[in-house]
């Protein structure tokens, strides 16, 4: 009797564990939506969390408390800030905050503190994502004195995350929503 208590247990919990990971499968619908989006080269991320690089200094200002509510140093939820990236044709513009260390010197703006940067990317590229569906895009561009590497992973589901690494500053990861971008009339 214990045995099929058991057997039973498991064939749950294989169940759950199927019906879980299912949930983010991309139906074929999605797909189709996803490779037109990504060939017209139209598309928004909408920033939810930011992952910056846990610093001495990250650390402590989380330990003060003045990290929004639910926030860790390594995770910080960002879903109330407006961060967007967007790829609109040819140009790729993002407002994002950031969270980490200035690196190198450059002048303080209070008005323009995170990432930025609107323009024509150079060295543009999609790769198919290894061991699943989505692309990898890759491309590098320049705002005013700072230089920005993007690596952006995007998913037919509808997620995307972004890693930008910069002349001037720590590391910054993000993850969002991706969607088709509609401009505002």
């Amino acid at each position: 009797m214990k045995s099929l208590i058991k057997i039973g247990a498991y064939i749950l919990l294989l169940f759950s564990i199927a019906c879980a990971s299912s949930k983010d499968k991309a139906t074929p619908e999605e797909i189709a939506a996803f490779d037109n989006m990504i060939a017209q080269k139209h598309f928004e991320v909408k920033v939810l969390l930011a992952q910056p690089m846990a610093t001495q200094s990250l650390n402590s200002i989380a330990n003060a408390g003045l990290l929004p509510p639910g926030s860790t140093a390594s995770r910080i939820d960002v879903s109330g800030t407006g961060g967007y990236f967007r790829m609109v044709g040819d140009s790729v513009m993002a407002d994002l905050p950031f969270y980490g260390e200035r690196r190198m010197g450059g002048y303080y703006n209070q008005n323009k503190t995170g990432i930025l940067f609107e323009g024509v990317p150079k060295e543009l590229s999609f790769s198919p994502i290894k061991n699943g569906t989505g692309q990898t895009m890759r491309f590098t561009i320049d705002h005013e004195s700072e230089g920005f590497q993007v690596i952006a992973q995007l998913y037919p589901n509808g997620r995307a995350r972004l890693t930008i690494s910069s002349t001037h500053r720590t590391n910054m990861w993000y993850q969002g929503n991706l969607s088709e971008f509609k401009e505002k009339e």
